[in-house]
């Protein structure tokens, strides 16, 4: 497993692969320095995930919602609300290959938001999506989770294809056409990343402070 890279936090715990650690490093560059970095949740094992759904069950979250199989999604609620009964519904479906969440691919990151200004989580989402990945903002409990981070096109297209399983009600030309459209978008977000990582961030990093300074003032004029 890799280590943090210089300017992020996180605890001692923290189960890191080289591409979590690549993008991370790309991410501090392409963040002001004044925004801290803090990781609290990257690769899960099936009892670590388990243990992320009880609390958000306990929360009242919508796990039908916040994740796109349906099929695991049922089978988890019909489950007692601990760590023991879900982690061995979620370990039966990995025997199929099956993953509920991006953690468990070594594909996701959770980063602390309860501690730094509306405009500074905005600025690590702009810059996590102007990387490539998909950052959302979720509430119960609050953090920001990056998803599609891999390091290599086999990750990319792997991300594209768990998509397309999700299309309900489709026949199956329009889900091998959507498949296809889903790779192609996958391997040009795969190069772009790839320039991105070797020319450095610096642009987007301009980009971010300018975003991050309008947030800011608009956030001062509602004031």
């Amino acid at each position: 497993m890799s280590a943090l890279p210089a300017g992020v936090g996180g605890h001692d715990r923290l189960a890191l692969n080289a591409a979590q650690t690549k993008f991370l490093a790309a991410l501090r560059k392409a963040v002001p320095a004044s925004v801290p970095i803090y990781v609290t949740s990257a690769t899960r094992t099936p009892e670590q995930q388990a243990s992320a759904l009880v609390t958000k069950r306990n929360l009242g979250d919508n796990l039908y919602a916040l994740y796109r199989r349906d099929d695991i999604v049922k089978e988890l609620m019909a489950a007692p609300n601990t760590t023991a009964a879900m982690a061995g519904v979620i370990r039966k479906w990995m025997g199929r290959n099956v993953y509920l969440s991006r953690h468990m691919r070594g594909d996701a990151l959770d980063i602390r938001s309860k501690d730094i200004q509306p405009a500074q989580i905005q600025a690590i989402m702009a810059a996590a999506r102007g990387l490539g990945a998909k950052a959302i903002l979720e509430s119960k409990p609050p953090h920001i989770h990056i998803e599609s981070i891999g390091g290599t096109l086999s990750d990319f297209t792997l991300a594209a294809q768990e998509g397309v399983t999700s299309i309900a009600n489709a026949g199956q030309s329009a889900k091998e056409r959507a498949r296809r459209a889903a790779i192609r978008r996958a391997t040009a977000l795969y190069k772009r990343r790839r320039l991105l990582y070797a020319v450095g961030a610096a642009s987007l990093a301009v980009l971010v402070i300018a975003t991050t300074a309008i947030v800011t003032r608009k956030k001062e004029r509602t004031q």
